[in-house]
């Protein structure tokens, strides 16, 4: 099985910093023990490592100061809060919201009041029947049952319809159901 570079590379770094796991361990070993350029490109990092260290060293001992404490000044620096919190109290923030709402209101009143252009004109209604005939073509149903003025208990099969014509006006239609199945016939074509 062989490793890629990058894996080994992840490796040989936590080795160094001495992160490592067992397991990593022993895959780290078996890879530097099959593969020479592993071994190579360890010594290497070894090396960059030691390095680095003395460089770091040098310029913090050239200043005068230990690494523990520059490691503690930048350590309170980080918990400094880079933004000032205001804490106010119950009262405040109440007048606060209070304020913030006044002003939110008196922008909506200002605001709505400049988009009104003029009033709403309501169009005359068209009739939607023409004609003066009464009575509607055909027979009409005899209704015994409503006309018999039975008070008590009575109930009527009304099914209402809702529509909305051309202007946009909307409209309640009743009308009777009389439970009656009649048969629909297919033409073919239609």
């Amino acid at each position: 099985m062989s490793m890629t570079e990058e894996i080994l590379e992840v490796l040989i770094g936590k080795y160094l910093d001495g992160e490592i796991t067992p397991s990593e361990q022993r895959m780290l070993e078996a890879e530097l023990n099959r593969n020479p350029k592993a071994e190579e490109l360890l010594r290497q990092f070894q090396d960059l490592n030691e390095r680095s260290s003395e460089v770091v060293t040098s310029e913090l001992l050239a200043r005068g100061e230990h690494p523990e404490e520059i490691f503690e000044k930048a350590w309170r620096h980080s918990k400094k809060p880079s933004r000032r919190i205001i804490k106010i109290s119950g009262q405040m923030r109440f007048a606060a919201g209070i304020a913030a709402g006044f002003i939110i209101g008196l922008v909506l009143h200002f605001v709505l009041l400049s988009n009104t252009t003029s009033p709403i004109q309501i169009p005359e209604p068209v009739p939607v029947a023409q004609g003066n005939d009464l009575e509607a073509p055909g027979e009409l149903p005899d209704f015994p049952a409503l006309l018999s003025g039975q008070g008590d208990n009575v109930i009527r099969n009304v099914d209402l319809y809702n529509f909305t014509d051309s202007r946009g006006n909307q409209w309640i239609v009743e009308g009777l159901n009389e439970n009656v199945v009649r048969p629909a016939a297919y033409y073919n074509g239609i």
